[in-house]
């Protein structure tokens, strides 16, 4: 591990420098730019919102999700936009470390949903291979480490290969993900239809994606899907 420390020093994944202390996750400057969601939260999607008083954000009042319930781990800020495109983007996968360690601070609220299965939201098998990876996998089986849930990225497909979503306009996205994704009917039959899914993705902002795959799970028979998602979007 010294060894593999001194090849390839740990950094800190927000501002990607070389960490003075080896057993840190994140600098201690960078860990003041990230703004972790706290209460009170959108009864639907789990944004933050700025008046107590409401229960949905303004969004969820417009839109009214298919999912049952949603959880952000910190906004979506610039700092974020850095530190998740360069896992995505750039195979830094050891950032993954930070996030995990913060997700487990939840632990009792993801514990408390009682899922059955965690599926990560698929890429299209063509950006996959080109990527490498899923990025969404990573952080799905941190959580089931955490929770100590089945993770399966196999359950839901995406069977199109759709124009980036960050292009699009919020009604566009929604429009660009119809029927965009599906339930395996492969391993619908090997596992079954599980009672309640934890959907998993890296970013969330008009949740587009995320309603879309909420659709085909609970077009099969799922009765209970939730969301967690690492950086979430203020209301919109």
């Amino acid at each position: 591990m010294e060894l593999l420390n001194l090849l390839f020093p740990p950094r800190c994944p927000i501002c990607q420098d070389v960490l003075e202390d080896s057993k840190s996750l994140i600098c201690e400057k960078c860990y003041k730019k990230v703004i972790f969601i706290k209460e009170p939260f959108c009864f639907s999607c789990g944004k933050q919102l700025e008046d107590p008083r409401e229960e949905l954000c303004f969004d969820c009042k417009k839109h009214p999700k298919s999912f049952d319930k949603g959880r952000g781990l910190c906004f979506y800020n610039d700092e974020m936009r850095v530190s998740l495109s360069a896992i995505k983007y750039h195979n830094q996968r050891d950032f993954v470390k930070f996030y995990a360690a913060e997700i487990k601070k939840q632990k009792k609220v993801l514990l408390n949903w009682n899922v059955d299965l965690i599926v990560p939201v698929p890429l299209h098998l063509w950006k996959q291979r080109k990527r490498g990876f899923n990025q969404a996998m990573l952080f799905a089986k941190e959580i089931g480490n955490i929770i100590n849930k089945p993770v399966d990225d196999k359950f839901l497909i995406r069977r199109t290969y759709t124009t980036p979503q960050k292009t699009l306009g919020p009604m566009e996205r929604v429009k660009n993900l119809e029927q965009a994704f599906a339930v395996n009917q492969k391993e619908r039959k090997r596992v079954g239809i599980p009672r309640s899914v934890l959907l998993v993705d890296d970013i969330y902002t008009t949740g587009a994606t995320v309603e879309s795959c909420a659709r085909a799970l609970k077009k099969v028979g799922v009765q209970k899907v939730y969301v967690y998602c690492i950086a979430i979007g203020r209301d919109i």
